[in-house]
């Protein structure tokens, strides 16, 4: 069952940005990104010189979203839309016909030119994958793209723009360093990642992955049986050490198959959506340490007796403005 939607929330601003505010009498200009992973990397680029509302909030699933009255409220008088794009957000022509020409959007991923990597299963085989925010290198890409837009946005806060992603730039190339020494304990001969949607190739190709998922894309059907047949015979054919579930979708089809095949199940991982402000993926970083420290602790783990034991993993969060 997917995660219930609710209503967009008012992402709190910082009460310091990393540099001084504008001091100009320009109004902040009104930001809008589509989901709560962008939300946050928008955020700690535009401090305290935007007001931002996010669209998807956390815990919901970005794929197929719909838009809420609030939502529209936010898109009357938005300034810029920032999404990620590579047919992500599936609901981007219904903001496209209410934004106009009022204000640009922006397709974030798309703007930055990173190598993209293709959707290795199901219907839309081929096609770019959009989850390049799973590799910080590409994370450092859309912090550029948010400071340039945002600096021919608003002018007078041109300089902060620019200085907050630089910060951030720096604290992503310290974070790729980061998840490579926590994943590098892992076997090579281990590291095979299977997870409900295979949402993960930008990180197995960081990080030196086999990567497959149940289906390819949260936008296709979901759970057929030629879908659970092929990674089954997948499974019995790599024998991974676990099997892992994303916080927005069930984990019941994980869980079906962990019984037909005797491979633990671990979760959640976090991709499509952060937690909540009190979680364990409350921003950008602490999801990434949350997923490769949970990945590192499944895969390396010793054979439970208990196939369907759940692997459980705390890890302490940190923000990119840190």
């Amino acid at each position: 069952m997917r995660y219930t939607r609710r209503a967009c929330f008012w992402l709190a601003l910082p009460l310091a940005a990393m540099v001084g505010g504008v001091t100009a009498a320009a109004a902040n200009p009104k930001v809008v990104a589509s989901f709560s992973l962008l939300g946050d990397l928008v955020n700690q680029v535009g401090g305290n010189d935007i007001e931002l509302v996010v669209l998807t909030p956390a815990g919901a699933e970005v794929h197929e979203w719909e838009l809420t009255p609030d939502n529209f409220i936010a898109l009357e008088d938005v300034d810029v839309v920032f999404y990620n794009g590579y047919q992500l957000e599936q609901w981007m022509r219904q903001v496209y016909a209410t934004v106009g020409n009022r204000a640009p959007l922006i397709p974030v991923a798309e703007a930055t030119e990173y190598p993209t990597q293709p959707i290795v299963t199901g219907e839309y085989t081929g096609e770019p994958d959009p989850h390049l925010w799973m590799d910080p290198r590409a994370v450092a890409d859309y912090m550029q793209v948010i400071a340039d837009h945002l600096a021919e946005l608003h002018p007078q806060a041109a300089d902060n723009f620019q200085a907050r992603a630089d910060a951030a730039k720096e604290k992503l190339a310290a974070l790729h360093e980061e998840v490579g020494e926590i994943l590098v304990q892992i076997p090579k001969e281990q590291r095979i990642l299977i997870t409900t949607e295979a949402a993960f190739v930008y990180f197995a190709e960081a990080y030196g992955f086999r990567h497959d998922g149940v289906w390819g894309s949260n936008a296709e059907t979901e759970g057929s049986p030629q879908q659970i047949m092929r990674i089954v015979d997948l499974i019995d054919e790599t024998r991974p050490g676990a099997l892992f579930w994303e916080s927005t979708l069930s984990d019941r089809y994980i869980r079906s198959i962990a019984t037909d095949t005797g491979v633990p199940v671990a979760g959640p991982l976090y991709v499509d959506s952060l937690s909540e402000s009190d979680g364990e993926a409350s921003n950008y970083v602490a999801m990434m340490r949350h997923n490769a420290n949970l990945i590192r602790n499944a895969l390396i783990q010793e054979e439970s007796e208990d196939s369907a034991e759940d692997v459980e993993q705390e890890t302490e969060g940190a923000s990119v403005s840190e």
